[in-house]
């Protein structure tokens, strides 16, 4: 004991300035978070939750540096230091300079946006649990496998690069389709925990560096394979639980050829009427992503495919989206955009359609009416508040904002004149604006939702103003927010046969 606090107050004491760095870091961003009214943070928040992980990680390095273990002539090798307290001193240190002063942020944070912080002390505790396997066990195994400090930036900063690599730098692109990559998130916070314990345990306890080494080096590559290779779908097919669910073509009803009359008829655009049967459950579902194949009668193959951050000036001859009408969002249609050379080799023949879908089963939680320039605690959900604000032109919004230390469900919210009868609905981060810079916030305490509700200064009649609502409606209207509880997921394969897309055309 007495040994492990020497080196934990020698370690304190040398590197006192860069702790005092990390924490003015901190502080900055605490207080911007703190402020932060909107679910995307400013490239400014992005970039001060990059830099101030990786400068955590140096101070880290910069500890266990202090005694390095690869080598043969460090000094202290020489004196009577067992590597428990050693290992125990550097945790200690971690934890007082890195993990205590987060915790504290996090209470602020959450204290600054009217959050109860008592309420949330197991998330708040579990936030740390995962910075601590992802980031500061990780951090002290690569420091544990260098000469100096000088190898170990020149590691990170590989990592980094290979880490942008794959996840499409630092662009922020907006993401319609929601990806449920929450088992490819636990695998691989699994698989950096169980290596960075391995190596650390096998540098301190032996101070074997190649086999540490080779531990690090498969560790890596395997968290490449799984981020590159595991689909998303994936997470659908091990963990669906709704029992043998169908997605088939429909038969058209008068209801929907008023629609398609209605909708403006575009060249290389069809609607495909659909049906989908959830077995046993009667919940509502959702198309979080479809992917399909069209097949020419010569055999030619013309998947779908979609803007990503990884490859954004890709040719896309095909992008397929559900299309829903109904109040509980239950998606009716496909829609199937085809690139004008894709158009004109599928129009004049009957085609085949395959693919795939991933589905979610909902019901709809407890709803809670908002008021106007005001805030509930929606249950499941979190804590909501509602303003009018202006646009970057100036034009009236009002802006409903959902905060919680939980995941956020998917909501539904209904702005509603009851005098009116006039009603605008709509869902939470149904749109994105795309913005230059890093926008993740890895550091928050905070999972954010919002939406918007366009206002104008007077009664509009032309076509387009159903989806705006008159401003001096807004103090006496309310807005109606509605949670998702997710009941089930699904991963299903459709094949549609041959179809005549002229047929689906809308405006036909």
């Amino acid at each position: 004991m007495r040994l492990m606090l020497i080196t934990f107050k020698k370690d304190l004491r040398r590197l006192s300035p860069a702790v005092a760095v990390t924490w003015v870091m901190l502080a900055v961003l605490a207080r911007t978070d703190g402020w932060r009214a909107d679910w995307m943070a400013s490239p400014l928040e992005g970039w001060t939750n990059l830099l101030l992980t990786l400068a955590w990680a140096f101070v880290i390095a910069l500890a266990v540096l202090e005694e390095p273990l690869v080598g043969d002539r460090n000094f202290w090798t020489t004196r009577p230091h067992e590597w428990p307290p050693l290992l125990t001193a550097k945790l200690l240190f971690a934890t007082l300079t890195i993990h205590v002063p987060s915790f504290l942020a996090d209470v602020y944070i959450l204290a600054a946006r009217d959050i109860s912080p008592a309420a949330f002390l197991p998330e708040l505790l579990w936030k740390q649990v995962l910075f601590f396997g992802a980031v500061t066990l990780p951090a002290l195994a690569v420091a544990s496998l260098v000469r100096d400090f000088t190898h170990f930036v020149i590691a990170v900063f590989g990592i980094a690069a290979v880490l942008a690599m794959l996840n499409g730098g630092l662009q922020g692109f907006p993401d319609y389709y929601h990806q449920d990559h929450a088992l490819r998130s636990a695998l691989v916070r699994l698989v950096l925990a169980a290596a960075a314990l391995g190596v650390i345990g096998t540098q301190y306890a032996r101070r074997r560096v190649l086999p540490a080494r080779v531990m690090a080096v498969v560790a890596a590559l395997t968290v490449a394979a799984i981020s590159t290779w595991l689909p998303a779908r994936a997470e659908y097919a091990l963990r669906g639980n709704s029992s043998h669910p169908r997605l088939a073509l429909r038969d058209l009803t008068p209801a929907d050829d008023s629609l398609r009359v209605r909708m403006k008829a575009k060249e290389a655009f069809v609607l495909l009427p659909i049906a989908i049967t959830a077995g046993s459950t009667a919940d509502s579902a959702h198309i979080s992503m479809v992917q399909l194949e069209v097949v020419t009668p010569g055999g030619e193959h013309i998947p779908s495919g979609r803007v990503t951050a990884e490859r954004p000036f890709d040719k896309i001859d095909l992008m397929t989206y559900p299309y829903a009408t109904a109040r509980d969002g239950t998606p009716e249609w496909l829609e199937l955009h085809f690139s004008r050379p894709a158009w004109e080799r599928v129009r004049r023949a009957r085609v085949h359609i395959r693919g795939w879908a991933t589905l979610q089963f909902y019901h709809p939680g407890q709803a809670v009416v908002l008021p106007v320039d005001g805030h509930a605690d929606v249950p499941n959900l979190g804590r909501c508040t509602s303003a009018v604000v202006d646009d970057h032109f100036s034009e009236p919004l009002l802006k409903v904002l959902c905060e919680s230390p939980r995941d956020i469900p998917a909501a539904s919210l209904t702005l509603r004149h009851d005098a009116s009868g006039r009603e605008l609905r709509d869902r939470l981060n149904s749109s994105r604006r795309i913005s230059p810079g890093p926008h993740d916030s890895w550091l928050s305490p905070l999972h954010r939702g919002q939406t918007f509700f366009r206002l104008t200064d007077r009664l509009e009649v032309i076509p387009g103003a159903q989806w705006i609502f008159p401003r001096t409606f807004v103090a006496s209207s309310h807005i109606s927010v509605t949670p998702e509880i997710v009941t089930g997921k699904a991963l299903v394969d459709f094949d549609f046969g041959e179809v005549d897309l002229t047929a689906w055309l809308p405006g036909r």
